[in-house]
C-alpha cells in the first residue's frame, strides 16, 4: 500500500508540478526580466530609447521613476509633421517639440530633424533650430514646407538663425525648402562635410559665392531642383570637394541659364541630371574618377525649340569631363550632340576613360554622332549598355557599320555587357560587328529581356552559337543569362 501511495503521490507531481514549476518560472524570468532591463547603464538604456521615435521615447517617461528622465538625454530627436490631418494636430505638434527642446538636458546631440511648415511660426522654428546649434548637433535635416504650392505661392525668404551658419560643430547639413533662401553675410562651417540643399530658391550670386566660401572641409555637395531664376554665376571651389551632385528639374519650360564654374581639385565623383538648362565649366578635374550625366526632358526641349543649346551645352560638359577614367551616359547625350554637327569633329579626346556606360534607354547604333563619340576613346576597355541596344528600322536589312572602326577595338577592348537583349535583327547585327571587330575580346555578356526574347534556352544557345562564329577573339567568351 506504502508503494502504491508512493506511485500516486508521483503521479500527482508528475501532472501538476510541471504547470506548478512553469508559471513560478514564468513568474521568476518576468521579474528577473524587468530587474534587467532596469538594472542596465543609463548610456544602454538611452541608445535603446535613441533607436524609436522620438514621440515614444518620450511617452516611456510614465513607465517608472527608473524611466522618467532617462528620455531628456537621448542624443537624436527627429519631428516631423506629416500625415492628412495635420493641419488639425498642429498646435499639439508645435506644443509638443517645444516642451522636449525645454525639458531636454544640456548633453550635446548627434541628430536633429525637423519636417513641418513654417505658415506663420518662423520665430518659434529658428529658436527650435538655433535650440541645436547650441547643443553642438552634428547631423542637421531641416525640412520648411510640404509641397510645391507653398513655393510657387510664398515670396517671404526664409531667414534662417545666424548661429546655424556659423556652427562649429555641424558635419552634415540636409536642408529642404520651397522658398527663397537668405543667407546671412558672413558664413563659416567649420566642420561641415555634407551638404545637400533640395528645391530651394537662391536670391543673388554674392550669396551662393559666400555659401560656398565658407565651407573649407566640405566633400560631399548636392544640389537638387534648386532654383536659379535669380543668379547668373556659380562658382564651386570648395578644395577637399570630392563628390558634387547637380540635378535639375526636367519637365518645366522655365529656364535658369546660370553659370557653373566647378574648380574640381579634389573632386572624384560628380553627377548629373537634367534637361541642362544651365551652363557647366570644369577646371583642374584630374582627379576626377567616375561620372554620371543623366540628360532627359527630350520633350520639353523640342517645345522649347533648346535642340543647338543643348547641343553646345552637351559638348561643354563633355570637354570639361574629359579627364575622367568612368563615365555613364544616356543615349540622349549622343543624340544631343547631333543637333550641332559642326561640334561632332571638335569632340574632345577621353584620354584616361576605360569604361563607358549607357544607361537610361537603348542604344541606337544608327546615330551618327556614336561613331565620333567612341573614336574619342583610345583607352576605353569595357562598354556597358544597361538598358539594351538596337537599330533604326530603315538600318535593319542594310549594311550599318561603324566607319572607320575606332582604335580601341584592336588595342583596348575586353568586355563588351548588353543588358535587355531581345534578339532582333537589328540587335544582331550590332552585336556581330562588334564580335568583329574587336581583335583582343576577351568577354561578351548577354542578359536577356524577359519581355522581348522569346525562344527560351533554346533560342539562347542558338544565338550564342552564330555569335561564336562571328568573333575575331578566339579566345573571347560569350555568356548568356
Amino acid at each position: 500500500m506504502e508503494i502504491v501511495r508512493r506511485r500516486r503521490a508521483i503521479g500527482e507531481t508528475m501532472n501538476v508540478s510541471p504547470l506548478a514549476r512553469k508559471a513560478k518560472n514564468q513568474k521568476l524570468n518576468d521579474e528577473q526580466n524587468t530587474d534587467r532591463i532596469s538594472n542596465l547603464p543609463d548610456a544602454i538604456l538611452q541608445r535603446i530609447l535613441t533607436l524609436l521615435e522620438t514621440k515614444d521615447a518620450v511617452k516611456t517617461s510614465t513607465l517608472s521613476k527608473r524611466w522618467q528622465y532617462l528620455w531628456m538625454s537621448i542624443t537624436d530627436l527627429v519631428f516631423v509633421e506629416d500625415g492628412p490631418d495635420k493641419r488639425k494636430k498642429r498646435v499639439q505638434f508645435m506644443n509638443f517639440v517645444e516642451r522636449v527642446l525645454v525639458l531636454r538636458d544640456s548633453s550635446d546631440l548627434t541628430l536633429f530633424v525637423l519636417s513641418c511648415d513654417v505658415l506663420n511660426d518662423a520665430s518659434r522654428i529658428n529658436a527650435w533650430i538655433s535650440a541645436a546649434v547650441m547643443h553642438k548637433v552634428q547631423v542637421l535635416s531641416i525640412g520648411l514646407g510640404s509641397d510645391e504650392d507653398s513655393r510657387c505661392n510664398s515670396e517671404e525668404p526664409i531667414v534662417l538663425p545666424h548661429c546655424l551658419f556659423t556652427s562649429e560643430s555641424l558635419t552634415y547639413f540636409y536642408l529642404e525648402l520651397f522658398v527663397l533662401l537668405k543667407v546671412p553675410s558672413s558664413i563659416r562651417f567649420s566642420s561641415l562635410k555634407t551638404l545637400k540643399i533640395r528645391f530651394a530658391i537662391f536670391p543673388d550670386d554674392r550669396s551662393m559665392q559666400r555659401l560656398f566660401s565658407g565651407v573649407p572641409v566640405l566633400e560631399d555637395l548636392t544640389l537638387d531642383a534648386c532654383c536659379w531664376w535669380n543668379v547668373r554665376s556659380v562658382c564651386i571651389s570648395a578644395p577637399m570637394l570630392k563628390t558634387l551632385a547637380i540635378y535639375e528639374t526636367v519637365d518645366s519650360l522655365d529656364q535658369d541659364d546660370c553659370q557653373f564654374l566647378i574648380f574640381g581639385i579634389s573632386l572624384k565623383y560628380f553627377y548629373y541630371g537634367g534637361a541642362l538648362r544651365n551652363e557647366y565649366f570644369f577646371y583642374k578635374t584630374s582627379s576626377l574618377m567616375k561620372a554620371v550625366i543623366y540628360l532627359g526632358g527630350k520633350d520639353s526641349i523640342e517645345k522649347g525649340k533648346r535642340q543647338r543649346e543643348v547641343s553646345y551645352r552637351v559638348h561643354k560638359l563633355l570637354r570639361g569631363l574629359s579627364l575622367v577614367k568612368e563615365l555613364a551616359i544616356t543615349p540622349y547625350i549622343i543624340e544631343g550632340l547631333s543637333y550641332a554637327e559642326e561640334l561632332l569633329t571638335h569632340l574632345p579626346v577621353f584620354c584616361n576613360l576605360t569604361c563607358l556606360k549607357f544607361i537610361g534607354e537603348p542604344m541606337n547604333f544608327a546615330s551618327g554622332a556614336l561613331g565620333n563619340i567612341i573614336q574619342k576613346l583610345p583607352c576605353v576597355n569595357s562598354l556597358k549598355f544597361n538598358v539594351g541596344i538596337f537599330l533604326s528600322p530603315f538600318c535593319e536589312e542594310g549594311e550599318w557599320k561603324l566607319d572607320p572602326v575606332a582604335p580601341c577595338f584592336s588595342t583596348h577592348l575586353k568586355s563588351i555587357t548588353i543588358r535587355e537583349f531581345g534578339g532582333t535583327k537589328g540587335e544582331l547585327h550590332v552585336v556581330n560587328f562588334l564580335l568583329e571587330s574587336a581583335l583582343i575580346l576577351e568577354r561578351l555578356v548577354i542578359s536577356c529581356s524577359l519581355d522581348k526574347f522569346s525562344g527560351g534556352v533554346g533560342r539562347q544557345k542558338e544565338v550564342h552559337d552564330q555569335l561564336m562564329l562571328s568573333r575575331r577573339s578566339r579566345t573571347c567568351a560569350i555568356e548568356f543569362s
